[in-house]
């Protein structure tokens, strides 16, 4: 659901109300039931439904066409009732993730002409249990591949770094070719 049609009108609602709040707050850390963070986050009288979902609407800037669609989206996460969140974020038995990724560039070459040059890549996670994701091959083989350039010190740049030189993007490179066979 969160990353259909209609994503960051949802986002946005949910940086509205609060979701997306980074802020530590001290219930966050205790075990309640989605309805009752639901109403400390948005600041509503009551866990109730109606009452969280008047809130909701009190907080945001949704158009009127929207409204149905974002409040059935905020249901089917739950965070009106006690259910937890994971279980409705958990693939299916057998079910894998798909990772695919689309860079479109526009070049203009020495001789004065334009191109569009494109690069995609597609990733499958593995079905096997216990086998990872496409995002946690995706995301975690680089950051892997980083922290073991910091402890073997062959990185010794700090701060937020970019991969746009050989030192930091060729070990990168490699270990994705290997691990998940990029070409």
């Amino acid at each position: 659901m969160l990353k259909y049609v209609g994503f960051p009108e949802f986002v946005k609602v949910l940086v509205e109300i609060g979701f997306l709040n980074d802020e530590e707050q001290r219930f966050r850390k205790e075990a309640v039931p989605w309805e009752e963070a639901t109403q400390k986050i948005i600041s509503s009288p009551s866990s109730d439904e109606k009452d969280l979902i008047v809130t909701i609407c009190a907080k945001t800037t949704f158009k009127d066409e929207e409204k149905a669609r974002i409040l059935r989206a905020l249901r089917w996460l739950r965070i009106f009732s006690s259910e937890k969140v994971e279980k409705k974020m958990q693939l299916g038995e057998g079910g894998r993730d798909l990772m695919m990724l689309q860079h479109k560039f526009e070049v203009e070459l020495k001789a004065g002409t334009k191109q569009t040059r494109t690069s995609t890549f597609c990733e499958y996670g593995s079905i096997e249990p216990g086998g990872y994701s496409a995002m946690a091959k995706i995301v975690g083989i680089p950051c892997a591949v980083a922290i073991k350039q910091v402890l073997d010190s062959t990185l010794s740049e700090k701060g937020i770094l970019a991969p746009m030189n050989g030192k930091i993007n060729n070990p990168l490179i490699k270990e994705l070719k290997e691990a998940i066979k990029v070409p």
